[in-house]
């Protein structure tokens, strides 16, 4: 992490430091501090599904289900295979009492991983 910070002193407008960066805190158990820098990630990077993708996981660990679909689909808007976030997106319109829309993301996703 020490040397991702000091690459985002020296040039804060690297993505992939942010996006880096974002991960090791995430894993590390703070999606707060990922959340920030998964949002620079994908303000430098917007065609990056990736960014987008992370910054959902990290919303939806911080219990905001509606920011974290609207992250996921982001991330499908810029890669309409990203099976991840189908799958995520799936779970979350389930947990939102939003059935059709999970079993299409659900459906998406089975046909991207088994393909069928």
């Amino acid at each position: 992490m020490a040397a991702y910070r000091q690459a985002l002193e020296i040039d804060p407008g690297l993505a992939d430091a942010h996006l880096n960066l974002g991960r090791l805190l995430h894993e590390h158990g703070d999606a707060a501090g990922a959340e920030r820098h998964y949002r620079l990630a994908f303000a430098a990077l917007p065609d990056d599904p990736t960014a987008a993708y992370n910054l959902g996981v990290a919303l939806q660990d911080l219990g905001r289900p509606r920011e974290a679909v609207a992250a996921y689909e982001a991330a499908l808007a810029r890669d309409a295979s990203y099976a991840d976030a189908h799958y995520n997106l799936a779970g979350l319109y389930e947990e939102l009492g939003e059935p059709e829309a999970a079993f299409r993301h659900l459906r998406t996703y089975k046909a991207l991983t088994e393909g069928g």
